[in-house]
């Protein structure tokens, strides 16, 4: 569980315009996806829900235990920079 997930990502996701590239998981350790950076804040435990489940439902997984009422749409996994970095803002409420 990641507290303060959407708030948390948004602002990884938004520390310089290459820390979020939503067409590589893992860039590096400044730069994923958004479901990158859902197991990247999550940790060890985020990085164990990856090897055991894969990127996409472990991002999930981690989004259903830090974000209760909502669930997230893996499509919105394959969302463009832009799309993606629009909705990360709403839900931060930012």
């Amino acid at each position: 569980m990641v507290e303060n997930l959407h708030a948390k990502i948004y602002a990884a996701a938004t520390v310089t315009p290459e820390s979020l590239d939503m067409s590589n998981v893992h860039g590096c350790s400044t730069t994923h996806c958004r479901a990158g950076w859902a197991v990247h804040l999550a940790g060890d435990a985020g990085y164990a829900l990856e090897k055991r489940f894969g990127w996409e439902l472990a991002a999930m997984k981690i989004y259903d235990a830090s974000c209760p009422g909502y669930e997230i749409s893996p499509v919105r996994f394959h969302d463009s920079d832009e799309d993606a970095l629009a909705d990360m803002k709403k839900l931060a409420g930012v």
